[in-house]
């Protein structure tokens, strides 16, 4: 009997038991490398969710976690291990015996679907991101002005989140979100601040903590302060978030579409 015989027989491992386990297994990293090797235009996830929202939120809840009335779409054999063809075919389709109906989309329809679907569980690293991310790197560094606030392996700024595992930790969706939409992504805890000392000094940056005592903020040098309320004369504080909202229209399509690319690319095993 060879080693690997031998540590198997040592564990109690059957020979059945192992080689049902590396089929699993082989059929994971698959499915994982189909995953990898997909291109999913941030513009059809965007389509895809209007149309989600439209038909199936109702059942599967906005952000596809599912309901009373359907299940997660963001876990499941078909999510996690089915194609692209596979998940397109069961919206075509529906499920025999149960509450999901067939649904006569038009092809392309039903890709945006797909590509929505996918982007719910799918982090942007995982994708193939149309778009140039040599372009979208200066236009970070560049014309965006994105690096004024935000650092990428210790280059940028610090009033707003660190972007350096943004690919590794966030969708393709969310990262379109926090660009077009910050009101309503994670950038919204970022909140512009301006306080007034009781000598008349003004300092403006982001609120970073605050409690009933004390307040935590960085300016735009990205010096760190630390105030307690006694110490401070006037506290105005922005319910709106410190990223502008208006990307969408400063930035041509051709240039979100390079941003993204870029953006989806920044994970810290990099």
């Amino acid at each position: 009997m060879n080693s690997l015989g031998r540590r198997i027989k040592k564990i109690g491992w059957s020979f059945p038991f192992v080689l049902l386990a590396l089929c699993i297994l082989c059929i994971a990293v698959q499915a994982q490398r189909r995953r990898e090797n997909q291109s999913y235009d941030p513009k059809d996830i965007e389509a895809g969710g209007r149309l989600f929202v439209g038909n199936c939120a109702v059942c599967h809840g906005a952000d596809g976690r599912g309901s009373a009335r359907g299940p997660s779409l963001t876990r499941g054999l078909i999510v996690d291990r089915g194609s692209d063809d596979e998940v397109a075919g069961v919206i075509r389709r529906g499920v025999p015996n149960s509450a999901m109906p067939p649904f006569a989309f038009p092809d392309n329809e039903i890709r945006q679907l797909v590509a929505f679907v996918r982007s719910l569980r799918t982090v942007a690293a995982q994708l193939v991101v149309a778009g140039d991310r040599d372009l979208g790197k200066q236009l970070f560094f560049g014309k965006g002005r994105c690096s004024e606030c935000h650092m990428i392996r210790g280059q940028g700024g610090l009033l707003g989140p660190d972007l350096s595992n943004v690919g590794g930790s966030r969708t393709l969706a969310e990262i379109r979100q926090a660009v077009l939409k910050p009101g309503l992504s994670e950038g919204a805890k970022y909140k512009a601040v301006t306080v007034v000392t009781p000598k008349g000094q003004k300092i403006v940056g982001t609120l970073r903590n605050r409690d009933n005592f004390s307040l935590q903020m960085i300016d735009a040098q990205g010096n760190l302060h630390f105030f307690s309320r006694e110490e401070l004369k006037d506290i105005v504080l922005q319910e709106k978030s410190v990223m502008p909202d208006n990307f969408g229209q400063l930035l041509s399509e051709v240039e979100l579409q390079n941003l993204f690319a870029f953006l989806s690319r920044q994970t810290v095993a990099e």
